[in-house]
């Protein structure tokens, strides 16, 4: 019987991939490494949305003949994956390891089982995690002894970002300057919550942020740190714009992408490139909700009504989440949505929620 929490994987490294080249040759060099110096079990620690699942379809095919990927796409419930890692090949790939706990007493059971079998296990585990539960799991759990090659995927360059578009656009795309009237705000302030204990108080501080692509384009070229004039084409500057605005997060850059060329007229421009802005003002629980779909990147309501206080009222939160566009629900399931990654991540540090 196959369960729907854990997949065998066929091999999938015919998919494209873009930035993670040096990354794969990592790998590659411990896998190579194996049969001479042993196994080094490797951790792929990254950001939802940043190409892990696509990387690990790569490394499958390094040594298909001895490689399994086992992919978990929904929180492991049942002894399944077991069964899959007793059958597995010398190299087991193994992609969400975030699916392997919840945030409850009693919810770290099938982790702490998936951790000792690893440990004593003479296969090479190679995995992938979110990084919000890898900084926590890390607290409590051994990781890094477990997992001695941690590796976190680098972030895209605007090259990276442009090759990965142009390779899945179906359509010519054309790029022109901006008209010389439109302006580009520089500085905008958003709200941020500053806890005043002895007021027993949650205050709003106004904070500024900066559009540092807007910024560079105003300097003169001298405050660029180029002697120099260089001639910048306005498809560069485009893609510059979309790595200022993604953080070189591919998943983040693809919806930014979409949102704004959907709305560009003709050409895209430079200013069409727009990163939606976030106003997120959450009490804890409402932020706890979020931190914890920020963590599991998938999860049904029904699963956090698991996790969160039975008392607080998980229904209203998923909703008034999903108004503010910071999280999408599709198959019942809830996740982030990419756009809003880095204003929720910036958010819940605030709250002391994430590190």
């Amino acid at each position: 019987m196959v369960s729907s929490q854990c997949v065998i994987k066929e091999d999938d490294s015919y998919q494209e991939l873009f930035g993670f080249n040096e990354t794969l040759k990592t790998i590659q060099e411990s896998i190579d490494k194996l049969q001479i110096e042993g196994r080094s079990n490797i951790a792929i620690v990254s950001e939802p949305f940043s190409g892990s699942s696509e990387l690990l379809g790569k490394v499958a095919g390094i040594r298909p003949e001895n490689t399994t990927k086992i992919y978990l796409r929904r929180l492991v419930k049942d002894k399944t994956l077991f069964e899959a890692l007793t059958r597995s090949g010398g190299i087991v790939l193994v992609d969400n390891c975030h699916f392997l706990y919840m945030r409850k007493i009693g919810g770290f059971q099938m982790l702490d089982d998936f951790l000792n079998l690893v440990a004593s296990s003479s296969k090479l585990f190679i995995t992938t995690w979110n990084i919000y539960t890898w900084n926590y799991l890390s607290r409590l759990f051994p990781l890094q002894q477990i997992f001695p090659t941690k590796i976190e995927l680098p972030k895209l360059n605007s090259q990276d970002l442009k090759e990965m578009i142009m390779s899945s656009c179906e359509w010519e795309m054309s790029f022109e300057e901006e008209q010389t009237s439109q302006e580009e705000k520089i500085l905008q302030f958003t709200r941020t919550p500053f806890e005043v204990k002895p007021l027993n108080r949650t205050l709003q501080i106004p904070v500024p942020t900066f559009d540092y692509a807007a910024l560079k384009s105003r300097l003169p070229d001298r405050f660029n740190g180029s002697k120099k004039k260089e001639t910048v084409s306005v498809e560069d500057k485009v893609f510059n714009r979309l790595l200022d605005h993604s953080e070189g997060n591919p998943g983040v850059a693809k919806a930014i992408w979409m949102r704004s060329v959907s709305r560009a007229e003709g050409a895209i421009k430079p200013g069409d490139i727009i990163k939606p802005q976030h106003k997120i003002d959450l009490n804890y629980d409402q932020a706890f909700l979020l931190y914890i779909i920020l963590c599991m990147e998938r999860i049904s309501i029904e699963e956090l009504k698991d996790i969160i206080d039975p008392n607080a009222d998980v229904n209203r939160s998923v909703h008034d989440l999903k108004k503010n566009g910071l999280i999408s629900v599709e198959n019942e399931l809830l996740s982030i949505m990419p756009e809003a990654l880095h204003s929720i991540e910036s958010y819940l540090k605030s709250m002391q929620l994430v590190w």
